[in-house]
């Protein structure tokens, strides 16, 4: 029988061994020591423990953090048995081993600046140090063993344990605050055992680094503004230092940067470079100076010297502004002699306008005649468009008067004041024999006598859609054919036509040919309603008075009020119906001074476009009543269709007996 002596600190182990080498058991010295006195009464036998198993040595680190049943290992080898292992002794060295380590660990991750969190397989929080538990605002002993998510739910250590095996580092926003976080998972034996998160605050690094970027993008952006400025910038320290001078100064000046930058302005004034130097007087007075010269190349610049302070009020620099007024100069007497080749061009305008009765003082029709200015010199078909009575046949004879064909003939004709069948002859013409009633000589035509002339055709709306066909024909080949006749004659005419109706929608009814609409609106100028020129108002009624004056041969005035009650109406009939009514006024009234309008309804047609009844006042003779009713029945009428056929046809009278009472009425459209 042999033994193997173990010694540990609390006490000496016998392990007990047979000649065949067959473990026998295990002989605690202390046990034999207590029982030494009854030693030869016991059987040897009560002093062996089997309380043992065999391990292998090389199995040894495996087994020992196991939950073996026995309390002691006997260790074995290639060569036999190499020792004993008390297990209570070991653990309870481990544990003394481990809990110093921990508490070195903890006072470790404790001493650290970063954060640091850790987390099992579970996703428990295993490891959590101050800083981590500081910045989060939890507490430490509270969150160890509690799941990360409820914790910490923002946290993406989750992600990172699972989701990758490498480690993550970036910027992460929390509450405010910015961390720099490096996130890995924790590998061990292969296989993800938890994760690991080490931050670090840089809230304060942050900010710098975001002020710095702010920073440097307001540098360049005033470095782009310095360099694309129109006028000359120069930069100098307080001592005059040349610092930066950017193109629009090398442009004004002449003098390139490279002959400026880093010396002294004072030497480049003595050496005759620059002829000014205002960087002393600046930095002395600390406010902007302003200096006017004419600089070596002959310019006039204007120099503005301000400073730049810093915290303490002191100059640091001085920002120098330099502007070619000369270029500004230039501009300005090119602006003032287009100001006056504008206002000769108005006067010019406003000439010819008042030699042609022409009255234009609102800016709506001084446009509508400078048009018509621009288009009189060429021979282009002209399509006036406006509301009856705005004016359009005193644009078509002003078009003419400032033609080239001036002095030939201006020949009008109104396509709605002529009845259909004979309206055919009265254009073309006709030859003897043509007709029943025809002249025994024949006719010629409107084209025929307005040859190397205008021809202006007033309400074109109103020709007949069968006549159109022939009225394109002349247009297009330049003949006419007199009716009833075979042989075309040439003619060199300037047609203008007018009309107060929507074309396009007549010819969206068919009651207007396209064709001839695109031959005729080559040019269309809109001459607006007398509600849309309120300007020309006053104008008009003191040009209307000085007709009627002279016609009378009387002095009457019209005063402010008077005109301010102009102004309120409405005008239907545009300045037609403006004409008739002052010479209505200037009749009826017994004054010399026109103060107040006379016989003013409020229900006229004038004021109110929604009246339906006639007011007379007083007793009146009975001939004035019934031109007074003709006229305010004529007039609606005429408002209501737009087109004389029509308004005949709601009157229950003739077209040409309808025309013949409106001209009466309302006057020819020689006012406009």
């Amino acid at each position: 029988m042999s033994c193997i002596k173990s010694s540990a600190a609390k006490e000496i182990i016998y392990f007990l061994i047979k000649e065949n080498n067959t473990p026998l058991g295990i002989v605690r010295l202390h046990c034999l020591m207590e029982k030494i006195d009854t030693l030869h009464e016991l059987d040897w036998q009560d002093f062996i423990s089997k309380d043992f198993c065999i391990v292998e040595e090389k199995q040894l680190e495996k087994i020992v953090f196991q939950n073996v049943p026995n309390r002691f290992l006997l260790i074995q080898n290639d060569k036999g048995y190499s020792g004993v292992m008390d297990l209570n002794i070991s653990h309870d060295h481990y544990d003394q081993t481990l809990n110093g380590a921990i508490s070195i660990m903890d006072a470790l991750m404790n001493s650290f600046h970063n954060g640091l969190i850790a987390i099992d397989e579970n996703r428990n929080i295993i490891v959590l140090n101050k800083s981590a538990a500081d910045f989060y605002g939890i507490s430490e002993k509270e969150s160890i063993d509690k799941p990360l998510k409820t914790t910490l739910p923002d946290s993406s250590l989750n992600s990172v344990m699972f989701d990758s095996d490498m480690p993550i580092q970036n910027i992460i926003p929390i509450g405010g605050k910015y961390i720099q976080a490096n996130r890995t998972p924790l590998i061990i034996r292969g296989r993800v055992a938890g994760g690991i998160s080490v931050f670090q605050d840089v809230t304060n690094t942050e900010t710098m680094n975001k002020e710095l970027q702010l920073a440097k993008e307001n540098e360049k952006f005033l470095e782009s503004v310095i360099a694309n400025s129109y006028d000359g910038i120069y930069i100098t320290d307080r001592d005059g230092l040349t610092l930066a001078v950017n193109q629009s100064y090398e442009r004004i000046t002449g003098i390139m940067k490279e002959q400026l930058i880093g010396k002294y302005m004072k030497t480049l004034v003595e050496e005759g470079l620059l002829s000014v130097y205002i960087t002393d007087d600046v930095v002395k007075q600390k406010k902007p100076i302003t200096h006017n010269q004419r600089i070596e190349n002959g310019k006039r610049v204007v120099i503005t010297g301000s400073p730049i302070f810093d915290e303490a009020g002191n100059v640091t620099k001085v920002i120098t502004n330099v502007r070619d007024i000369t270029e500004l100069i230039n501009l300005e007497k090119k602006l003032l002699i287009s100001n006056e080749m504008t206002n000769l061009y108005q006067k010019e305008l406003f000439k010819e306008a008042a030699e042609e009765n022409i009255v234009c003082r609102s800016k709506k029709f001084t446009e509508t005649i400078k048009l018509a200015k621009r288009v009189s010199s060429k021979d282009s078909t002209v399509l006036i468009l406006g509301e009856t009575g705005s004016g359009k046949e005193i644009v078509a004879r002003y078009i003419h008067l400032n033609s080239n064909r001036k002095n030939k003939h201006y020949i009008k004709i109104n396509c709605g004041s002529i009845p259909a069948n004979l309206l055919e002859s009265e254009l073309f013409g006709y030859v003897p024999g043509a007709f029943t009633g025809a002249h025994p000589k024949g006719k010629v035509g409107m084209f025929e006598l307005a040859h190397e002339g205008t021809l202006f055709l007033d309400e074109i709306g109103e020709m007949p859609i069968d006549l159109q066909a022939s009225l394109l024909r002349v247009l297009q080949d330049g003949e006419v054919i007199r009716v009833g006749d075979t042989k075309s004659r040439k003619v060199d005419v300037r047609i203008i036509a007018a009309t107060n109706r929507n074309l396009e929608e007549m010819i969206a009814n068919g009651t207007f040919r396209s064709d001839l609409f695109y031959r005729l609106n080559v040019v269309s100028i809109y001459v607006p309603p007398l509600r849309e020129r309120l300007d020309d108002i006053p104008a008009l009624a003191e040009h209307f008075i000085d007709k009627l004056n002279k016609k009378y041969n009387e002095g009457k005035v019209i005063t402010s009020n008077f005109i301010d009650q102009l102004l309120k109406m409405d005008w239907p009939g545009n300045i037609r119906e403006m004409a008739n009514f002052i010479e209505k006024q200037y009749v009826i009234s017994d004054d010399d001074i026109m103060d107040t309008i006379i016989n003013y309804q409020p229900g006229s047609p004038t004021t109110d476009k929604n009246a339906s009844g006639i007011t007379v006042n007083g007793i009146i003779p009975l001939n004035e009543a019934v031109k007074e009713v003709e006229s305010i029945l004529v007039g609606r009428a005429m408002k209501k269709c737009r087109t004389t056929y029509k308004a005949a046809e709601l009157l229950k009278v003739s077209q040409p007996t309808f025309f013949r009472k409106y001209k009466e009425y309302y006057g020819e459209e020689d006012q406009n």
